[in-house]
């Protein structure tokens, strides 16, 4: 569900909400499956019922409406299991697909539930004439934050992309969905523990194993955090412990579900840890090498799909984009995935007969032409990043890279597919992009909150868990695979210089540590009735070094704009 969506069925109904709240009842929306007409009319009876002013929605009241929902989840569930052991009972005789080959992971919702009322074809799509647009883009340029522009020259040149070295995509070559490598995992969990036990010079780490009890000893142990009915538990390979919170020191670290972290503490008796301290920070250093070019600006384009949807089958705001990244001279174009919509491309399929592979690549060769036949932008990169969504990609995550499309063949020096999650470098800028709601993903599953800025708070967790989905959970209905989540989602050496990913709340640039991470939104919204509606895309530019100096504080500017 898009942001705008709920805050226009509230403006609809009079009602104005914060910020803040607006953002909650996203993530409610999203956990439990609601629309934004369902969550904002049960508040409305809610109000009605208790005879209070519907303007007057804060977390205590939501929480209430939450209940109710979890009710509702029940029955649902319930449901489900009775319809599903219907089907198992109508289909048992039906012949079924091996779950183990790649191809049965791919896409298959939606295909018989949602028709298109306008029929049309690729051809329609890339020549544009013969399908009626009824929904009008409200585009008005309008920057919805920025950071830095002082720090840009604009009268200075545009740099051309001199080094791209993209990071581990050749393990997709040959790679196995399903293994399992508890080591590794392991590993990685050891080398983060060993790192936050060094930075704050404490003792060393308690195996669960060995623990034993004592009286008022401090004790150092670690794991990942699990809350299982409303405790908190320590889990490690040898089990889990239970954490008793009433001793410890405050204000104390903001957590989440699955966060990997060291606890100082007593073990009083075998039922309870009480801690005393949590640390969460094991972030990696920034690169220490400067940009490759000595002056100029590096200009990247940044946004996030479905480009293509029911409601815009042709594309406007993509074309618009590709046109604004010729205009402003930028040598990198950022495409987070999906970039069509699962439901509409199966129903352009079945209109046109066609392979979807070959759908996939005519409609998107249509609109980056014009990018590469322009003299002024023919040697602009295309980053394309895959996507659980997009029906041509595997519903896993993390998420491969769609490497049988036309298209690289097409375009072997401009256009590049990448994973989700990739990591690159653009001149020496390390740049990691991530197509999947990690933040909503962190902030779904917290545990303890600070005061803090809330995106400051999520940015800092990715980069103190030195990792781009630290939550694990890409969606509950998406398996994770934990090999593949070990070589791809988490950071091996340094920390990003810039993180972008795309999130259903609120666009945000925050600067965390040398770390600038980015919620570029998405390209294409739908609002309240559902009509099509301008988003957002990032525009950042990147200054040469400065006497021998270079930061993403000091040298970089970027902007959320409305397409």
């Amino acid at each position: 569900m898009d942001r705008p969506i709920l805050v226009n069925e509230f403006e609809d109904m009079g009602m104005s909400i914060s910020d803040d709240i607006i953002d909650e009842c996203v993530i409610v929306c999203h956990t439990h499956k609601i629309s934004a007409s369902d969550l904002v009319g049960s508040w409305i009876a809610y109000c009605a019922s208790s005879q209070i002013d519907s303007n007057d929605l804060n977390k205590e009241r939501l929480a209430t409406l939450v209940k109710s929902f979890k009710d509702d989840d029940k029955i649902k569930a319930n449901d489900k299991k009775l319809i599903e052991n219907k089907s198992n009972l109508n289909e048992s005789a039906a012949p079924t697909q091996s779950v183990g080959s790649p191809s049965s992971l791919k896409n298959t919702y939606g295909t018989n539930i949602i028709q298109i009322e306008n029929e049309f074809k690729v051809s329609d799509i890339i020549d544009e004439d013969n399908i009626k647009e009824e929904n009008e883009f409200s585009s008005t340029g309008d920057v919805t934050c920025s950071f830095g522009l002082e720090n840009i020259n604009k009268n200075d040149p545009s740099v051309c992309v001199e080094k791209l070295s993209l990071t581990k995509q050749e393990l997709w070559d040959n790679y196995v969905f399903g293994q399992v490598n508890y080591q590794k995992f392991n590993d990685h969990v050891q080398e983060l523990v060993n790192d936050i036990v060094q930075k704050n010079d404490l003792k060393l780490v308690t195996s669960l194993s060995g623990l034993y009890c004592g009286n008022n000893t401090d004790i150092t142990i670690s794991g990942s955090l699990r809350l299982i009915k409303n405790e908190l538990f320590l889990d490690s390979l040898h089990g889990l412990l239970k954490i008793d919170l009433s001793d410890v020191e405050q204000p104390f670290e903001s957590l989440f579900a699955n966060q990997i972290l060291v606890v100082t503490g007593t073990n009083p008796n075998t039922k309870v840890f009480r801690a005393k301290r949590f640390y969460t920070d094991a972030s990696l250093p920034l690169s220490s090498k400067l940009p490759s070019f000595t002056e100029g600006n590096l200009k990247l384009m940044v946004a996030a799909g479905p480009f293509f949807t029911e409601s815009s089958p042709h594309g406007k705001l993509l074309k618009s984009l590709v046109q604004k990244t010729v205009d402003l001279e930028a040598q990198l174009l950022i495409l987070l995935g999906p970039m069509f919509d699962a439901d509409f491309l199966v129903q352009l399929n079945k209109r046109t007969s066609e392979d979807i592979q070959q759908c996939y690549d005519e409609v998107l060769d249509s609109v980056l032409k014009p990018l590469f036949n322009n003299p002024g932008s023919q040697n602009t990169k295309v980053l394309m990043l895959s996507s659980w969504k997009d029906f041509e990609n595997y519903s896993f995550y993390p998420t491969p890279p769609n490497q049988e499309s036309t298209l690289l063949n097409l375009y072997p020096n401009n256009l590049y597919m990448l994973s989700d999650p990739s990591v690159f470098s653009v001149n020496d800028i390390i740049i990691a992009g991530n197509a999947s709601d990690s933040l909503m993903g962190i902030h779904g599953s917290a545990i303890h909150n600070t005061k803090e800025d809330m995106f400051t708070r999520l940015a800092k967790h990715i980069k103190w868990q030195r990792c781009l989905h630290p939550s694990y959970v890409a969606n509950p209905n998406v398996c994770v695979d934990h090999l593949q989540w070990v070589e791809h989602c988490t950071l091996q050496k340094n920390t990003p210089h810039i993180i972008l990913t795309s999130s259903q709340l609120r666009t945000f640039i925050r600067v965390v540590e040398g770390c600038m991470v980015i919620n570029v939104g998405q390209l294409l919204k739908h609002n309240s009735q559902k009509q099509t509606v301008s988003g957002t895309y990032g525009l950042i530019q990147i200054a040469a070094s400065k006497d021998g100096s270079w930061s993403t504080q000091s040298n970089i500017s970027a902007e959320i704009v409305h397409i």
